[in-house]
């Protein structure tokens, strides 16, 4: 049994990191700007080397804060276990993207423009 468990936790951060790398190539192509998504930038974040987390035990399910500064732009989520419940970018107070879930859940995979610093 844990060997099972084993191979599918192995899957899973296999496809979380070929998924984070693909992310920052595709930002990285365009540095005027490349097209990512919310489940994009939220992989980016949470792969981010600079990342800091901190997860707590609410209301009988874990919740993950994430914050980055990377590039000059400050990144924030918040997830539900595996469920994007916000997610903020901005920079020079200046909002580059501001997702709720309880409003844009429809735009989640929805592509969008976002500035890559030089």
């Amino acid at each position: 049994m844990s060997n099972i468990l084993g191979t599918m936790f192995a899957k899973a951060k296999n496809t979380l990191t070929q998924t984070a790398e693909t992310v920052r190539n595709s930002m990285l192509a365009n540095k005027e700007g490349a097209t990512i998504s919310v489940i994009g930038l939220a992989d980016y974040i949470e792969t981010h080397q600079d990342t800091k987390k901190v997860t707590q035990f609410l209301l009988g399910d874990f919740y993950h804060f994430y914050v980055l500064e990377a590039e000059g732009i400050h990144y924030y989520l918040e997830k539900k276990s595996d469920y994007i419940l916000q997610l903020d970018a901005s920079m020079d107070d200046q909002i580059l993207v501001a997702y709720r879930s309880y409003r844009d859940k429809q735009h989640l995979q929805e592509m969008f423009s976002f500035p890559i610093q030089k």
